[in-house]
C-alpha cells in the first residue's frame, strides 16, 4: 500500500522518526508546455492556469484543455492568483491594475486601477483570506498595503517595509491561515500578522519559493524542497525531482514544479 506524504510527515513528526530519501517516490501525473516569459498558477481543484503568449489558458485536473481566452486588453500579466474555484486574479504591473475572470476565464466586474487607490508602483500583490482585500507591495517605496475594494473600509498601510524588516528585496509574498509570508532571497522569510506587524521569521538564504498549508510550510531551495511543520518546527529536506527549478506551487497532494521549458505535476508517495 502507498501513502501520501502528508500522511507520512505527520507519522514521522508525532513519533520522532528519521527516514531516507529512496523511501520516497515521485511519481509524474502529467506535464505542460511553458515559455520562460510566460506565468502560471494552479488553484484548489488542481486546475493550471498558464498564460500563452496573449491568451490565458486553464486546462483541468487531468491536463485537459478546458478553456483559452485572449488578454490583450489587460495588457502583459505579471502573476495569476486563484481566490476560488469560480474566481482568479490577473495583476498587470505594467498597467498598475488587476482584473477579474470567471473559472470559464471570462472577464467579469471592473478592473481595479491601483492609481485610483494611490497605489502608482505596485510589483506585486496577493489575495488575502479577508474578503474584498488583497495585500499590495510597492517595492519602490517599501510600501505595503492591505487594499480593501469597498470603499467604507480604510486600507492599511505598512511604510518602510525594509528598514522594518532589514530586507533586502522582496521576491515573493502569499497569505495563509491570517498570515502574510514575504520572502527575501537574503534573509529568509518574514511572518507578517494581518495588522502588518512582524510575529515570525525563518532565516535561510536562496529561497526560490514557498507554499503554506494548515500544518506545514514549503521551500523551494536549489533543488530541495525543506518542510516545516508549524506545530512542530520538526524540518524534513526533500530532493526535487527535477534540475534547475525556478517556481513550485503545492496542491493538496500534488506538487507542481517549473522549469523555462514547462510545467511537471507529481505526486510524492512511499516506495514499496
Amino acid at each position: 500500500m502507498k501513502f501520501t506524504f502528508e500522511i507520512v510527515f505527520l507519522f514521522l513528526s508525532l513519533n520522532c522518526l528519521s527516514f531516507a530519501q529512496d523511501d520516497l517516490l515521485w511519481k509524474e501525473k502529467s506535464s505542460f508546455s511553458i515559455d520562460s516569459s510566460d506565468i502560471w498558477t494552479v488553484d484548489v481543484l488542481g486546475n493550471t492556469y498558464i498564460t500563452k503568449k496573449e491568451l490565458i489558458q486553464k486546462y483541468d485536473s487531468t491536463g485537459i484543455l478546458k478553456f483559452s481566452q485572449s488578454q490583450k486588453s489587460i495588457g502583459r500579466l505579471t502573476s495569476l492568483q486563484s481566490i476560488n474555484t469560480m474566481k482568479i486574479v490577473v495583476f498587470s504591473e505594467e498597467q498598475q491594475l488587476f482584473c477579474f475572470l470567471d473559472n470559464t476565464l471570462t472577464p467579469y466586474e471592473s478592473c481595479v486601477d491601483l492609481i485610483d487607490h494611490s497605489i502608482g508602483n505596485a510589483t506585486k500583490i496577493a489575495i488575502s483570506s479577508q474578503p474584498n482585500k488583497f495585500w499590495v507591495y510597492d517595492q519602490l517605496n517599501s510600501r505595503l498595503h492591505l487594499l480593501s475594494l469597498i470603499q467604507t473600509e480604510q486600507a492599511q498601510d505598512v511604510e518602510n517595509l525594509k528598514g522594518m524588516l532589514n530586507s533586502i528585496q522582496i521576491s515573493s509574498m502569499l497569505e495563509q491561515n491570517g498570515l502574510l509570508y514575504l520572502v527575501d532571497t537574503v534573509q529568509g522569510v518574514f511572518v507578517l500578522d494581518m495588522y502588518g506587524s512582524l510575529v515570525n521569521s525563518i532565516k535561510k538564504t536562496n529561497i526560490k519559493g514557498i507554499q503554506v498549508d494548515f500544518e506545514n510550510i514549503y521551500l523551494l531551495e536549489e533543488d530541495f524542497i525543506t518542510i516545516i511543520n508549524l506545530e512542530t518546527n520538526i524540518e524534513v529536506k526533500i530532493q526535487c525531482p527535477l534540475k534547475n527549478i525556478i517556481e513550485f506551487r503545492k496542491n493538496s497532494q500534488h506538487y507542481f514544479f517549473r522549469s523555462n521549458t514547462e510545467i511537471k505535476k507529481y505526486q510524492l508517495l512511499l516506495a514499496k
